[in-house]
């Protein structure tokens, strides 16, 4: 029974964590949401300057050290472009492909802290129309993000602070 106790705290742990958004470059919420957890399970955890966590576990001696280490940012992309039509080419950050992007919501944080929310897409995403939808490449020249705002020109999108 005790190993489902444990189970079920890490499935909720880790939800949460994932509930945080943490783009690369923002990623101050969760790395502290994870240091405040260590410290409410009784362990001396501390951020260092570059925002990772370091937690002390104890232990009998030096010599048999553990050192964990994670990520707690999220793949993506950042904006490289307002296109004329307000939607939002982007660049790769960490990785991020864009065949694995088409149809996702996502956030677009900007540097002033404001967070709007959006589609990712093929720039020509009606099957209806675009013959060639089921053989396009997708890339991130392809694939753009489409707001959840009244934008229909650069313009617009700029005013949002992107």
């Amino acid at each position: 029974m005790m190993e489902k106790q444990y189970a079920d705290y890490s499935w909720e742990m880790a939800s949460r964590l994932l509930a945080i958004d943490s783009p690369s470059g923002y990623t101050e919420k969760a790395a502290q949401w994870v240091c405040d957890r260590f410290r409410q399970l009784g362990f001396d955890a501390r951020l260092t300057r570059k925002g990772g966590v370091l937690v002390d576990f104890g232990g009998e001696n030096k010599e048999d050290g553990l050192l964990l280490e994670a990520h707690t940012d999220t793949l993506g992309a950042m904006v490289c472009q307002v296109k004329g039509s307000g939607a939002l080419k982007l660049t790769s950050l960490g990785g991020m492909n864009a065949n694995n992007a088409e149809a996702e919501n996502v956030r677009v944080y900007t540097r002033d802290g404001r967070v709007y929310e959006g589609t990712c897409q093929l720039h020509d995403p009606s099957i209806h129309v675009n013959g060639g939808y089921n053989d396009a490449k997708r890339s991130w020249d392809s694939v753009e993000i489409i707001l959840d705002e009244d934008v229909h020109s650069q313009e617009d999108v700029k005013a949002l602070g992107i």
